[in-house]
Parts: structure tokens; sequence; C-alpha cells
């Protein structure tokens, strides 16, 4: 018997968490614009067509260092509790300086992270690294390198293949080829098998696609900044609704009070200069707001230790994020009373059904700068 049996459960269960991993991200910009002295626009900058990342643990306001985030949801009335800490996840990140599109290129040896449950002890030594560099293919998946799920003695592998001319992943088991899946097929397993190992694979490959939403979250902080600095600077807080249920033709789950919801952004200006810029944190709220198709977002967020250096003679941003430039001094993004509310639409048209409520709690910081 192997010992990822006895977490079979507790895997199934966190495999909901995840969404598309290595989709393709807006990043660093939805349109660039801004400049290092925060007046909203002055100076347009372009972005470099490589940037390294580097995600780790971050500093909150009150200089306490984050261990990650604190995963909590419920299935069936059981709940489950786990704290998924990066610890670091470093990479390479390509962009387009033409669209403002960037996406992950290579996810680098040496990335980490542990797992712990709801009492801060590690599930069962489960830990997930990167034995050989991941890099990206055309369909945002990884083509080639390795991702390893270890629990004791025991380990996975996933090796990225080709299964008889199709791009997938074979999946080893303390070493021994188990199969190749077609990524389509690898995908389905959480719901399709009873294999403890095979839901311990793609558990391990979905750690990385929860992680990565929480990044995809995070950068489209860094286009509103840009694009509100000079409303930021004068108004202090900027806010906006979110998607409506019932222009969709929808009617909204009878927990939603607002539809539609609203997001806000306030501006804290740490370095008392009166510019959006360096140095600065921002401060989020998110209520009842509904991503089209299938988010409920509720809570509140934390940007601080602000990063942006642009390199005036280029005009290109060579950094920017949210991380403590000297510990512990204040660095990263948080996340306080956070939940995704998951909606299914059952019947067309019809109310939307909140069928999955997942808790995040903590942070971590984020940066990305010039190789």
């Amino acid at each position: 018997m192997n010992n990822f049996h006895k977490h079979n459960r507790l895997i199934r269960f966190t495999g909901i968490v995840a969404v598309i991993i290595f989709g393709f991200l807006s990043i660093l910009g939805s349109g660039g614009g801004g400049d290092s002295e925060g007046d909203g626009g002055g100076i347009t900058v372009g972005l470099l067509p490589l940037y390294d990342f580097n995600i780790r643990h971050g500093y909150d306001i009150s200089g306490t260092e984050s261990n990650g985030m604190t995963v909590s949801l419920s299935i069936n009335s059981v709940p489950v509790t786990l704290r998924v800490d990066p610890n670091p996840v470093t990479g390479t990140f390509v962009c387009d300086p033409t669209t403002y599109i960037c996406a992950p290129n290579t996810i680098n040896t040496g990335t980490l992270i542990n797992l712990f449950d709801e009492t801060g002890t590690a599930v069962g030594d489960l830990s997930i690294t990167i034995p050989v560099q991941l890099s990206m293919g055309s369909n945002g998946k990884p083509d080639s390198g390795t991702i390893q799920i270890t629990q004791g003695s025991d380990n996975i592998k996933l090796e990225m293949a080709s299964c008889s001319g199709v791009a997938g992943v074979n999946i080893y088991y303390n070493d021994a080829l188990v199969s190749c899946y077609t990524w389509d097929v690898f995908e389905q397993l959480i719901d399709t098998s009873e294999d403890p190992v095979l839901i311990a694979a793609v558990f391990g490959y979905q750690v990385f696609d929860f992680l990565f939403q929480q990044v995809n979250f995070t950068t489209e902080v860094f286009g509103i900044i840009d694009d509100n600095a000079s409303d930021l600077e004068q108004y202090n807080t900027i806010g906006e609704t979110c998607d409506p249920f019932y222009t969709a033709g929808f009617v909204a789950p009878p927990e939603v009070s607002l539809d539609p919801g609203s997001r806000w952004l306030s501006w804290e200006d740490v370095n008392n200069d009166g510019n959006v810029g360096p140095g600065d944190s921002f401060h989020g709220y998110l209520e009842e707001c509904w991503m089209s198709p299938d988010q409920l977002l509720n809570g509140y967020t934390d940007f601080t230790g602000y990063v942006e250096n642009i390199d005036q003679t280029r005009g290109v941003i060579t950094a920017i994020g949210f991380t403590s430039v000297s510990p512990p001094a204040t660095g990263g993004v948080f996340l306080t009373d956070f939940s995704i509310g998951e909606t299914d639409d059952p019947t067309t048209p019809g109310t939307f059904e909140i069928t999955n409520v997942i808790g995040v709690q903590g942070g971590f910081s984020i940066l990305f700068n010039e190789p």
C-alpha cells in the first residue's frame, strides 16, 4: 500500500480549488502608461521581452512573515484546510512588448511548495518540487521538464511527454512508469480515477494551478494602478461594478444580495509625496463581485511594498511587483476573509448556483525583474 492512499480524500477535495494554470496572462500593463513619478500616464513605457519572476514569503503590515496561503473549503459538509507555502517559486515570463501580453516561459529547478494542514504541520511530509526546469509550450502547458510530488519515501514524477504523438505527461510512481496521458485525459483523472497515485499526480499539477490563479489576480492590479494613477491621487479610492447576472439573462444565486456587485481599490501614500509610486500600498475590497461565468469574489486584499523601476533611457519597466525590499519591512500581497465562490448555471435561462466556496487567507510576495 502506498502512503498517498492516506490522503486520497484530502487530495480529491483540494483538487477542486484549481483553475487553468499556465494560461496566458495579461501582466505588467493592460496597455502600459504611467511613469516612475506616478503622474498617471505622462510617459508611455514598454515591456522587456523577458522577465524573471520570484514568488516567496511576504511581510504583512505588522512586519510578520507570511507562510503562504491557507485554503479552506467544505465538500459535503466536510471541512478541509491546507496551507500552500511557496518558498520560493521562480522562473521567467515572456512578454510581447506590442500587445502587453505575457505568459509563463519557464519554472525553475529549485521551486518548492510545501503543504501544511490546519494545525500547521506538514501534510504527510507532502511537498512539490521541480527537479527539471519546466518549459512552456505554445498551448500554455509545459512541454518539457518534470514536477515531483513527494510524501515520505514515496514519490510521483510528472514528466512532460508525447503520448502517441499528442502532448501529455508520463506519470511515474517510485520511478516506475504508470502510464502516459494526454493533457485532456490527465486533467480529468481527479474526477474519473479512484487510483490515489493518479489523483495525487493531478493534485500536484493543480497546486500550481491555484498558485498561478493568485498571480493572475495580482498582476491585474498593475494595470489598474497604472491606468488610474491620476484618479487615485485625486480621490484616493476608485471603484467599479462587476459583471451583472441580469444583463447575462440570469437570476443571481439566492445567497447574493447585490446584482451587480462591486470592487474598490484605495491608495495609501506611504512616501507622503502625493504621487502614486514605489513604496506605496493599495487596499482592495470585493463585494459579491461576479466574474462571469464562474467565480463570485468577496473579501479584502492588501498590496504593499509596491515596486516599479523604469529605465528612462530605454523607456521600459525593469522591475515591478509587491515585495519587501528589506525584510521585515512590509511587502507582498495579502488576502483577508477572501472567498472564491464557484458559480454554475444548471439551466438556461435560470438561476446560478454557488456550488463551492473556497476561503483564502494569507499571502506572498511577487517580483518581476529584468534578468
